[in-house]
């Protein structure tokens, strides 16, 4: 049973429990086309133990309104009480402070070996097919995509090959000089500076309220009196007084944003950087891309540009002209990244009295992996909430 492209889910039956009360977050048993009847009183049964185990509202902090917090905020039950707090919000003007307004944010398969990233980047995936099926007026879009990479691909690197839509290899004659292995299938591309507000606006819209506070470190928003805190921070830990998680760097992007109808997303790889073609399917695309560890100068660097449109007209297909004065350019995207050397931190903690759930670490991957980051974050709260295990299902 694979990935059905309509509606972004797998082939299998599942019965969803509490719609009612508007849990969003699939809490479900899983039964197919064989489950006899004692195995769907059974799963009856456990949704039962779970709407007697919900009467109490528990009351959840999530401190980063990026897309990694506005994530979690969406898989969590709507029967609890959640409040996001930052210093900055969507829909504020732009600001270098935080990255998820800056990033290409396409989704781009692939980049982890661990079985539990796999599956976040599957959920993600999902989720994001879901949103471009059903809320167009989010900026999530369909767009085809061709990858291609300088060195010889194994089947473990391209192991998504199985649940992204349209995916094959590229024949030989088609690749750009210098590629070995070309590939291609079907993704999704968003606008941060729409998805962001439009997202949200749905979680306000479901009762959850947002707060502009700045944190010296967790164990400031512990007046606040929540059951769980969610340190969805972005940056934050290297600085937070009570995480400073020495693994954290910073690193600086710049992308050019040009006018252009071009609707084929395309990247290469040589193993040392990416060359990139974004399109945001509204007559801009964005091309890069670098890793400066510069985060101090932000200013405009015009060698930067003129490299990128360099590399992008000899690196990839589609005819980009490699003179920089021939672009209509719109302007820069310039962002300060976070990045963290140890990899994803998933995990909870009982930290001054307050029961944590860390969700950061993701380097750059918030757009592909924050819904399914979200569901394992949504789980651990469970988990603190939960801790007899009755409403795991």
């Amino acid at each position: 049973m694979g990935f059905n492209e309509k509606n972004g889910e797998d082939n299998r039956w599942r019965i969803y429990i509490l719609p009612y009360l508007g849990v969003n977050r699939p809490s479900y048993c899983q039964i197919s086309k064989t489950s006899n009847l004692k195995t769907i009183i059974h799963a009856l049964q456990l949704a039962s133990d779970l709407i007697s185990s919900l009467h109490i509202m528990a009351r959840i902090t999530i401190v980063g309104s990026g897309i990694i917090g506005l994530a979690i905020a969406a898989q969590l039950s709507r029967h609890h009480e959640i409040t996001i707090i930052a210093r900055n919000i969507p829909g504020d003007d732009p600001s270098i402070e935080w990255a998820s307004p800056w990033a290409g944010a396409s989704f781009v398969a692939g980049y982890c070996s661990e079985p539990r990233e796999r599956m976040m980047q599957r959920d993600a995936f999902r989720e994001l097919w879901r949103i471009a099926n059903s809320f167009p007026e989010s900026s999530v879009k369909k767009i085809p995509m061709e990858k291609f990479f300088d060195e010889e691909r194994t089947a473990d690197d391209l192991w998504f090959s199985d649940y992204v839509p349209n995916f094959r290899f590229l024949p030989k004659d088609q690749l750009p000089r210098g590629a070995k292995v070309g590939i291609t299938y079907t993704t999704v591309v968003l606008n941060p500076n729409i998805f962001l507000p439009w997202l949200k606006q749905k979680l306000e819209n479901s009762g959850v309220k947002f707060k502009r506070m700045n944190l010296g470190s967790l164990a400031d928003a512990s007046h606040l009196g929540h059951d769980v805190l969610i340190n969805a921070t972005g940056a934050g830990p290297k600085y937070l007084d009570d995480v400073k998680d020495e693994t954290m760097e910073l690193l600086k992007g710049q992308v050019m944003v040009v006018k252009s109808d071009y609707q084929k997303h395309l990247m290469r790889d040589n193993g040392k950087d990416y060359t990139y073609v974004i399109p945001r399917l509204d007559g801009t695309v964005i091309l890069g891309g670098i890793r400066d560890p510069d985060v101090l100068n932000t200013a405009v660097d015009i060698e930067v540009d003129k490299d990128i449109v360099r590399r992008v007209s000899q690196y990839l297909p589609g005819g980009f002209s490699g003179d920089l004065s021939s672009y209509d350019l719109v302007g820069h995207n310039i962002g300060i990244r976070p990045y963290r050397s140890s990899g994803m931190r998933i995990e909870k903690e009982v930290k001054g009295g307050q029961h944590i759930v860390h969700a950061y670490g993701i380097n750059g991957g918030g757009y592909i992996f924050g819904f399914g980051v979200a569901r394992e974050a949504a789980k651990l709260v469970d988990e603190f909430l939960f801790p007899s295990g009755k409403a795991h299902l």
